[in-house]
């Protein structure tokens, strides 16, 4: 597995690929603290998760956070299943701008969880 890489594209959109684990997490939000300056994105694709573990949600968090207090908004996209079930679990889906599906509903096609 790869550790976590953060691509931007033209239009400011983030792709978080690899993974997002408590031992990235640290040096991913050294990096982040910069959109705060800058631009945060107003959307940031989670699809490229290889693996992520709670310090991932933790993170997330924090950056709806600096989005809010800025007045903007930032949402996720393709996110991964493991990801929605944790946030589920903890029942901070909401606070992510998540809405949770049925676990077992086939019309998502076997897909993420969340939307």
């Amino acid at each position: 597995m790869s550790r976590s890489k953060v691509e931007t594209d033209d239009n400011g959109q983030v792709r978080l690929t690899g993974r997002l684990t408590s031992r990235e997490v640290p040096q991913l939000y050294r990096e982040s603290l910069g959109w705060r300056r800058d631009r945060l994105p107003e959307v940031i694709d989670l699809e490229g998760l290889e693996r992520a573990d709670s310090s991932a949600l933790a993170l997330l968090l924090e950056w709806r956070s600096w989005a809010e207090q800025a007045g903007t908004a930032m949402r996720f996209i393709h996110v991964p299943r493991s990801l929605c079930v944790m946030a589920s679990l903890s029942q901070i889906e909401g606070l992510l701008g998540w809405r949770t599906m049925d676990f077992d509903d086939e019309s998502n096609g076997g897909g993420p969880c969340c939307g």
